[in-house]
């Protein structure tokens, strides 16, 4: 996983960690893999991985079970979706402000891509 440098990593983690639950590939009740593991899979120390699982634990995704490990939570699916979305949505407009775009040219690059999306944009079939 490429790490950028706005974002501390440990949050990186955690995101990426909710976004495989939104995708289901880790479905509520499931046991995560180790601390350890993720270590070696994300590359860095255990201290980063154990910090994004308190953060995750602290964002009512996960809970501990000490000595067993850190499984999702049964009812994480309500709300986890709208929240990771605002969580986009916020980030992408702090960016977009930061270089030095207005709220109205957002908005308005928003409308125009709307109304003629790129090739990358994917839509479900009622035509969202």
């Amino acid at each position: 996983m490429g790490f950028n440098t706005e974002q501390p990593i440990y949050l990186q983690i955690g995101m990426d960690i909710k976004e495989q639950i939104v995708s289901r590939k880790l479905a509520p009740g499931e046991k995560l893999r180790s601390v350890r593991e993720y270590s070696v899979l994300y590359e860095v120390s255990p201290l980063t991985v154990q910090r994004a699982m308190q953060y995750l634990e602290s964002e009512g995704i996960i809970y501990s079970q000490k000595g067993v490990g850190n499984f999702i939570k049964a009812d994480v699916m309500d709300g986890l979706e709208g929240s990771m979305l605002d969580e986009q949505i916020h980030g992408f407009i702090v960016h977009l402000r930061k270089c030095g775009l207005s709220d109205e040219d957002i908005i308005g690059r928003i409308l125009k891509e709307m109304k003629n999306p790129g090739e990358e944009v994917l839509r479900d079939d009622s035509g969202r």
